[in-house]
């Protein structure tokens, strides 16, 4: 008599062969189905930034350093003029001058790029510097 999986079954005897192939394809499938939409619903998602208004709380620039750019990106700190090269060139020649423990706050023209802002922000948090802040005109 042939032993078939069917007889097996018919009689009552418990089968413990599994074949998990399926089950793999299925899992598959379902993964790279995952991988694909997942970044697309995240872009498609509408982002509506919060509005408020900060307390108004001036800093204390006696105890930090205020760094002016103007429109034609120069940055002035402590009545001294500086490029984007020569502030990196200050930064990390006179390292000893410059007190790492103050505060930086940044007062930017509307019309100086977004690139100019980050480059700045970058040199002072990469020399070491931990608070960099922002000046902003608030309004009322």
């Amino acid at each position: 008599m042939r032993k078939f999986r069917h007889a097996r079954r018919l009689r009552g005897e418990l089968m413990s062969e599994i074949n998990i192939t399926p089950f793999v394809d299925v899992l598959l499938v379902l993964l790279v189905s995952f991988l694909i939409s997942a970044p697309l619903m995240t872009l498609a998602l509408p982002i509506q930034l919060p509005k408020g208004k900060l307390k108004e709380r001036a800093p204390d620039y006696e105890n930090s350093i205020l760094a002016v750019v103007n429109k034609k990106n120069q940055i002035s700190i402590d009545d001294q003029i500086y490029s984007l090269k020569s502030l990196a060139g200050s930064l990390k020649g006179n390292a000893s001058v410059w007190e790492k423990s103050l505060p930086v706050y940044l007062q930017m023209d509307e019309q100086v790029p977004y690139g100019i802002l980050i480059e700045i922000m970058l040199l002072f948090k990469n020399a070491g510097f931990r608070q960099v802040g922002l000046v902003i005109k608030q309004d009322f």
